[in-house]
C-alpha cells in the first residue's frame, strides 16, 4: 500500500544579498552590472523571483561561485539541493544538505530535508538523529513531527508514529498532507476507521491529493465498496494517467465485477 511521505522540500525565504567591494569589477558601470546580476541570481535562488526548478540551480549557482555570506551561501545550497530534489536528482540534493548543513550545522529545515533523503534510503536511524536535532531547533515544525512520525512507521513503531502525526496535525490543521500522512499510520495499525476520517479530511481540502484518494480507495475495495473505491481510483488517474498503482488496482476491480 502506498503511504504518505513528506520530505520537507521548499525554498528559504526570500533574502537580499550584498555584493562585496572586492566582488565588483573595473568599471563604475561594470560594477553596478555585476551586482544587478548578482541581485537577479538572489531573488531567483531565494524565491523572490517565480522561476522553473532548473533556473533555481543555475542561479544557486551563480551565488555559490560569489564571495557571499556564509548563510547566504548555505541558503543557497539548500535551495539547489531543493531544486534537485524536485528534478528527482536525490544524490545531487544530498551533497547540497550536507554542504549546507557543514556550514551552519543548526540548519533545521536541510536537517529535515536531508532525513527525508535518507528515509528514502531506509537509513532510519540517521533519519532520526537528524530530525530528532530538528525538533529540539524548531519544536513548531509540522514537516519534522511529519517525517519522523513516518521513519516510526516504517520502523513499525505504530504509536510513536502516531503521535508524532497527530502532532503534525495539530502545529498545521490546515495542510491536507498532515491528515494522509497519519491515515497511513492508522492504515498501517489496522484502525480503518479513523484512517477514513483523516481521509476524509484531506480530500476535503485537496481534492487532487493522491495519495490520500489513492489510500482511500484501497480502503474502499477491503471493505468490499467497489464502486466507491474504483470512483478514487479514476480520480486519481484523471490527475495522473500514468499512474500504474491506480490503474491494477482499478483493472483488478473491474475484473472482479460490481
Amino acid at each position: 500500500m502506498r503511504l504518505a511521505m513528506s520530505v520537507g522540500i521548499g525554498l528559504v525565504s526570500a533574502m537580499t544579498i550584498l555584493v562585496p567591494a572586492f566582488a565588483a569589477v573595473g568599471s563604475a558601470s561594470g560594477a553596478k552590472s555585476a551586482q544587478a546580476g548578482l541581485q537577479r541570481a538572489a531573488d531567483q535562488c531565494f524565491g523572490k523571483e517565480k522561476v522553473g526548478w532548473a533556473e533555481v540551480i543555475l542561479a544557486c549557482e551563480v551565488l555559490l561561485k560569489a564571495k557571499v555570506k556564509p548563510d547566504v551561501k548555505a541558503g543557497a545550497y539548500f535551495n539547489r539541493g531543493s531544486a534537485y530534489l524536485r528534478l528527482g536528482g536525490g544524490k545531487n540534493a544530498l551533497a547540497d544538505f550536507n554542504a549546507a548543513l557543514k556550514i551552519q550545522p543548526t540548519f533545521a529545515r536541510a536537517l529535515e530535508a536531508r532525513a527525508g533523503i535518507l528515509t528514502a534510503q531506509n537509513k532510519y536511524d540517521q533519519a532520526l538523529a537528524d530530525l530528532n536535532k530538528a525538533i529540539s531547533l524548531d519544536p513548531k515544525s509540522s514537516v519534522a513531527f511529519n517525517n519522523r512520525g513516518m521513519v516510526y512507521l516504517a520502523k513499525k513503531n505504530f504509536p510513536k508514529a502516531i503521535a508524532d502525526l497527530t502532532k503534525a496535525v495539530d502545529l498545521a490543521p490546515s495542510d491536507p498532507q498532515s491528515y494522509a500522512a497519519r491515515a497511513s499510520a492508522y492504515i498501517a495499525s489496522g484502525d480503518a476507521p479513523k484512517a477514513f476520517a483523516d481521509l476524509d479530511k484531506a480530500i476535503a481540502m485537496d481534492s487532487k491529493l493522491i495519495v490520500a484518494l489513492f489510500n482511500r480507495g484501497t480502503l474502499f475495495a477491503a471493505n468490499g465498496e467497489k464502486d466507491k473505491a474504483k470512483k478514487d481510483f479514476r480520480s486519481v488517474l484523471a490527475i495522473d494517467p500514468g499512474n500504474k498503482r491506480a490503474t491494477e488496482q482499478l483493472t483488478a476491480l473491474e475484473k472482479a465485477g460490481g
